[in-house]
């Protein structure tokens, strides 16, 4: 033994060592502590409670237990005699549940220090008696007896006589056996814990861990406890059962499996200790495959018979089963389970009873901690049965977990309708889901007009001489407009042009684009807009593959090789005709535009969009963002190549209005674009978060009083509120080009908390949140977000393998488009979103959503932007990079670690931060990550290298010497893993203390698995200091 253990001190086992090693994590806690508490009505005599709680410890020596460290050994010993004290307080204005969560909160220590302590609450009316424990010393049977004994107790020391003699069971488990070794060695084989995760999990992970916990209560449905009770005699199952069936297959439906394992406490005592007091409860670990095609039937089947086996197999805890189970990088976490089912058999109540003659009833005092993300205890009686769901804050809300719960009882009467279906076809969605979700997709509205070109022929039809486009200093009507669109149409019939065409549009933004886009239309043909900005390369393959024979090019724009060149308009000198309505012979179902994005592949895809889609959309944004009927006019800011642009251009063309030509160095300059804002008085604008930073730079007030988009890229909630607060009617907006423009929209407003929302389905649309299955996911799951409705394109453009895969048919929503992006509905209908489903990666067994670290980082008030990549193998030794955009202050990348800190735990916080004036682009003007992953590998940090990395830094290599001090390994580098090298949690704890003494940083457990190596132990001291 160590120096400084007690003698006859010995080692404590493995169950013991991790309830010290939780205690160790989250230090000032009480995440370990069990209680039992008596409300008597009157007043109990303070003395007799001391001295029967005296009693007690001399009675049970297991109560008189302290444990002591020492390094990395942990020993328990029993001191021949332990005075408690007993404390008084009187009921303050925190009220009675506050009071004694505090008391029984408080830590213990393994210091030698007592683990058990007690409280007498003077309440105006009665008192209260709590005696609050370590689980070392105790468990929830163990409360029970103590429970009863004390009330002996006490009232035998009323009555002034000597408290009978009771034989106290001495009981001591026994270890593991060989036998159960081999079962759970062969049972665990091959698990990872990758498999337990909920998809409504919190994204936003806490950046310390607190445990801190919560509960929700749930009384079972008639129907569910009729079916509950119904399939225990069918399937001939207890309930117990039934009931764990149900929560696996509730798991499964909110993501978790299909190899999933759930932890169960059991009962350790033999029936001969069966009133022994002590920490004689284990949770085994019960692994389930979940096949989707299995009835329920079978899997109960398959639930009884794992449970008896692990039963049979009890000797060996949960602990121990983390010697044959790969930790997968996952760190402090359990990684065995993170879910809990407890069930409590119905016994006949026994919460109200006598004390010395007084009416009396049990308290239950939680510690206000959850060990586990979840845990449902389900307690039955002859005619109710009650879930309690426990959560961990730190990776479920609270809204959730009561959806969760209603969906328990919702799956339990599903199965009773169809025990022997497949459990991946039963129901899970609450009234409230469906109440909710449809809801939001009522969208539907009748479109009219048929098309933009026949509404805009009748606005300038009625007011001919009524300004339509503002270019520059000349402003066109829509009586000029339409004489240059029919006069473009005679040009391209001229040319061959015939119905059905796909005319390319290669000029720039202004009313000769406008007359050409509806001159395209006259022709009966389709548009092909091409940024004369983008390479040679790119623009030949969109021409060839759309097949357009004809291309409308701009004054001083060179004529790309193949297609017949047709001059752009000119509305000043275009031969006025009248404006006739009836020339529009385009039908809703004909194409409107041919639009091409960037692919995976590299090779731009091109998107169908027909007038049906297009005026729907364009009709209902000017109604719902108040551009019909504004006499200010709308900034026509997007490049032409985006179908947003078109948006801007049509929306105040249906309704009478005006839309002004915005110069292209606007969008990356504040001050222009501030400038022309205030100049023509713009009442509607839309715009990148990127661009609003830098209008709000500049002036965030001229935003006061006008309607203000915010799209293509996450809108960070600081960004959001500056927006707000200067007075901006201000809209988040999101959608693929695959669905026309923008899906979902939703008013923002103040104050903004948390992930900014992107609204909800706009006219005719209606959004599905898709697992994996493609089945729709209710309220607060994450998948892939589905685009269904009139904006839906038929498909990508000569690519039907791409179309089959991005594309489908879905029963209730039809025709939808797979977005590729992660969402999930909120409660109040609306919609957030997550970041792309090829952008969510394991970095050492720990979820990080790359586009959460770009947020978080992007709320720091100089980061214009930034993007985050992932260098080197997510599994072993990867580590973030983060690409920062910080014009004129290249200096706050310094600050950007503690910043990140604030929001974000230490293992997803990028090692490297890199200041750049600019992003790489793709094709469609997207960041290009891949060329960022190049970039950061190629500067990669030698420590990470690998091996091979050796340091010449002092502090380095002497945490490197430590780490070989304590691993008795002599072959350590500035990489090596300190828990693949033999490491283990005991060892950690001495190796923070170590770090202490040397440097005086205290260091967390967390530390040191979020920092295993190290290269990383010295940059988290650096930053630390």
């Amino acid at each position: 033994m160590s120096p400084g253990v007690p003698v006859g001190a010995v080692r404590a086992s493995r169950k013991e060592t991790a309830l010290w090693l939780l205690d160790e994590l989250v230090p000032d806690s009480g995440a370990n502590n069990l209680s039992l508490g008596l409300r008597v009505r009157g007043r109990l005599d303070a003395a007799a409670a001391a001295q029967a709680t005296a009693l007690l410890l001399e009675r049970f020596e297991v109560l008189r237990t302290v444990f002591h460290r020492a390094d990395a050994e942990l020993t328990r010993s029993v001191p021949a005699a332990q005075a408690v004290h007993l404390e008084e307080a009187d009921l303050g204005e925190e009220g009675e549940r506050a009071a004694l969560t505090a008391f029984v909160a408080r830590p213990f220590r393994a210091d030698g220090s007592p683990l058990v302590r007690a409280l007498l609450l003077h309440g105006p009316d009665h008192d209260v008696y709590c005696l609050a424990l370590h689980h070392a010393v105790s468990d929830v049977q163990s409360t029970a007896i103590l429970r009863a004994e004390f009330v002996t107790l006490y009232e035998a020391v009323l009555a002034g006589g000597a408290p009978a003699p009771v034989e106290v069971p001495a009981w001591h488990e026994p270890g593991p056996s060989e036998e159960s070794r081999r079962y759970w060695a062969e049972t665990m084989a091959g698990f990872r814990s990758s498999g337990l995760e909920l998809w409504c999990e919190r994204a936003e992970q806490q950046p310390v861990t607190t445990l801190r916990g919560d509960e929700v209560t749930h009384v079972l449905s008639p129907e569910a406890l009729g079916v509950v009770r119904r399939l225990q005699r069918e399937l001939r199952a207890p309930e117990s059962v039934v009931l764990l069936t149900a929560y696996a297959v509730l798991l499964a439906a909110h993501g978790a499996g299909p190899d999933l394992t759930v932890g169960s406490p059991v009962n350790s005592r033999t029936r001969e200790a069966a009133d022994a007091v002590g920490y004689h409860s284990n949770l085994v670990t019960l692994r389930l495959t979940l096949d989707r095609e299995a009835s329920f039937r079978d899997l109960a089947a398959l639930a009884r018979r794992t449970f008896l086996e692990a039963m049979a197999h009890q000797d060996v805890s949960a602990d121990d089963l983390l010697d044959v189970v790969q930790r997968d990088g996952s760190g402090w976490r359990n990684v065995l389970f993170k879910h809990v089912f407890n069930y409590v058999p119905y016994v006949e109540d026994q919460r109200a009873f006598t004390v010395a003659g007084a009416d009396a009833e049990l308290v239950v005092v939680e510690n206000g901690f959850s060990q586990f993300d979840l845990e449902f205890f389900v307690s039955s009686s002859k005619d109710k049965a009650t879930v309690r769901a426990a959560f961990y804050t730190g990776a479920l809300d609270r809204s959730d977990v009561e959806l969760m719960v209603s969906r328990y009882d919702a799956l339990l009467v599903a199965v009773g309708a169809a025990p022997d279906a497949p459990i991946a076809s039963l129901p899970t969605w609450s009234e409230r889901d469906r109440a909710v979700i449809d809801a939001a997709n009522a969208t539907d509205r009748a479109v009219e007009p048929p098309s933009v070109l026949a509404g805009f022929a009748r606005r300038a039809a009625a007011e001919p001489q009524a300004p339509a486009v503002r270019d520059g200093d000349s402003v066109v009507t829509y009586g000029a407009l339409w004489s240059a669109a029919v006069d473009t149409a005679a040009r391209l019939t001229g040319a061959g042009v015939r119905r059905g065409d796909v005319v390319a549009l290669l000029l720039p933004r202004g009313a000769a684009l406008a007359a050409a886009v509806f001159g395209t239309w006259l022709a009966g043909a389709a548009y092909l807009p091409l940024d004369p900005n983008h390479p040679e390369e790119r623009l030949a393959h969109q021409l060839d593959d759309a097949g357009a024979r004809t291309v409308i090019v701009g004054a001083g724009t060179t004529p790309p090789p193949g297609p017949r060149p047709v001059a752009a308009p000119d509305c000043a000198t275009a031969p006025e005709v009248p404006v006739d309505p009836a020339a529009v012979t385009a039908g809703p179902d004909d194409l409107a535009y041919l639009i091409y994005t960037s692919g995976s592949t590299g090779r731009p895809k091109g998107i169908p969009i027909p007038h049906r889609s297009l005026v729907n959309h364009v009709v209902d944004y000017a109604e719902r963002f108040g551009v019909a009927g504004s006499p200010r006019p709308t900034g026509w800011l997007s490049t032409y190549s985006f179908d947003t642009s078109s948006l801007e251009l049509m929306m105040p063309l249906l309704h009478g209005g005006h839309t002004v030509v915005l110069p292209d160095e606007a969008r990356t300059d504040g001050a222009l674009l501030a400038a022309a804002v205030t100049a023509h008085d713009i009442g509607f604008l839309q715009a990148t978060p990127t661009t609003w930073r830098l209008v709000v730079r500049e002036d965030a007030e001229l935003t006061a009083g006008r309607t203000v988009l915010s799209g293509g890229e996450p809108l960070p909630a600081e960004l959001a509120d500056t927006l707000l607060a200067a007075g901006a009617d201000l809209w988040n907006v999101y959608g693929p080009t695959e669905s026309t423009i923008w899906a979902t929209a939703g008013r923002m407003t103040a104050p903004r908390t948390g992930r900014v929302d992107v609204g909800a389905p706009v006219a005719n649309t209606r959004i599905f949140i898709a697992d994996p299955y493609g089945r729709p996911l209710p309220i607060g799951l994450r998948g892939e977000l589905c685009v269904a409705g009139i904006g839906v394109a038929e498909g990508y453009h000569r690519r039907p393998e791409l179309t089959a895969e991005r594309f489908g048919e879905n029963a209730e929503y039809g025709r939808f488009h797979r977005s590729g992006d992660i969402g999930r509905w909120r409660p109040d209908g609306r919609i957030d979103l997550y970041g792309r489903t090829d952008r969510q990666v394991k970095l050492r067994g720990n979820r990080v959503e790359l586009a959460e670290v770009e947020a978080v980082l992007a709320g720091h008030p100089d980061v214009e932007a930034a993007a985050v990549v992932v260098v080197g193998d997510p599994g072993a030794d990867g580590s973030l990079a983060a690409f920062v955009r910080v014009p004129g202050r290249p200096e706050a990348v310094d600050e950007l670690w503690d910043h990140a800190h604030k929001s974000l735990p230490r293992s997803v916080i990028p090692h490297r931060f890199v200041a750049v004036d600019a992003f790489p682009r793709t094709g469609s003007d997207k960041v290009d990550y891949l060329a960022l992953t190049d970039l950061a590998a190629k500067d990669r940090a030698p420590a990470a290298a690998g091996p091979a990395a050796a340091t010449d830094d002092e502090l380095t290599a002497t945490i490197t010497a430590l780490f070989a001090e304590l691993l008795e390994r002599r072959d350590l580098h500035p990489g090596a893993n300190f828990f693949a090298s033999g490491g283990h949690s005991l060892l950690a704890v001495v190796l923070a203390q170590r770090i202490r003494d040397l440097t005086g940083v205290r260091l967390a457990l967390t530390d040191m698995f979020e920092n295993p190596t190290p290269a990383a132990l010295v940059d988290r001291l650096r930053r630390t200091a």
